[in-house]
């Protein structure tokens, strides 16, 4: 297959980390994302020591700040208008409900609401150059729910509901960019249990290294374009079944419309 050139948030550690080094090491363009300078240049640091090769460059935005997101969409768009892969695996587990600036719900503003906002500012140029999307769920999305009036815990909150209705809310977002008349490939995966902060924060797990997640995803990139898939949800590197509440169109549009309205300052 050609060589991309593809962003991946949330690459300055754990998965997202081991992953960009397993695309540089193939010959692909990485794009690095992190939420400050001295995370992204670590990280940068990282892949030529690991790799020998260096990251094509990088882009800063803290996921809390979704001005912040969509300034990183557009500096995409600007300085990289060969962007054919963007995935989203940046994420948070948080224990307690906190709030960011805006008003949102941490877990559900960090996971859903600012992928679907950088997706949709770099989406025409992914579309202009055949490119797709990779959105990092798991396989927690299988416990979650969608209830419209607790979306963000207004009824009750854990951090592990809280989490898997992001994630659930990943896979609703895949199936949706994957279809209508202006869909682009789009996917989803469970990268495995790995040892990274979020498991830790959330699970009393050991997990496998951070190499085996980056090489699922890797591996599930490959996979897909061998086989053109779309609006499919990976586990293995293997299309598998997903929770029957993301394959229900209702749930999905009514999701559409609430995110919409709360995008609608960004998106029109």
């Amino acid at each position: 297959m050609k060589k991309l050139t593809l962003c991946i948030t949330g690459s300055t550690d754990g998965i997202g980390l081991a992953a960009a080094k397993r695309f540089a090491a193939d010959g692909h363009r990485v794009i690095v994302h992190g939420r400050d300078e001295s995370r992204i240049s670590d990280a940068c640091a990282a892949i030529v020591q690991s790799t020998g090769v260096e990251a094509v460059g990088f882009v800063e935005a803290d996921f809390t700040d979704l001005d912040a997101v969509c300034s990183m969409g557009r500096e995409l768009v600007e300085r990289y208008p060969g962007l054919d892969l963007l995935i989203n695996n940046a994420a948070v587990y948080m224990p307690t409900r906190t709030f960011v600036q805006e008003g949102f719900e941490t877990t559900f503003c960090v996971n859903y609401l600012a992928p679907v906002l950088l997706t949709s500012v770099v989406r025409p140029v992914l579309i202009a150059n055949g490119g797709s999307v990779l959105n990092v769920s798991s396989m927690d999305h299988h416990s979650a729910v969608f209830d419209p009036v607790n979306m963000q815990g207004e009824r009750s909150y854990s951090g592990y509901e809280a989490y898997a209705r992001s994630k659930l809310f990943n896979i609703m977002l895949t199936i949706d960019l994957a279809s209508g008349d202006d869909a682009i490939r789009s996917n989803s995966l469970d990268p495995g249990v790995i040892a990274t902060k979020l498991l830790h924060a959330g699970w009393a797990l050991a997990g496998d290294d951070v190499s085996v997640g980056g090489d699922d995803v890797f591996e599930t990139v490959m996979e897909i374009a061998r086989n053109d898939y779309n609006g499919e949800y990976f586990e293995n590197a293997r299309p598998a079944i997903c929770s029957s509440v993301a394959q229900e169109p209702v749930a999905r549009q009514e999701l559409r419309e609430l995110t919409g309205e709360m995008l609608s300052r960004f998106v029109p």
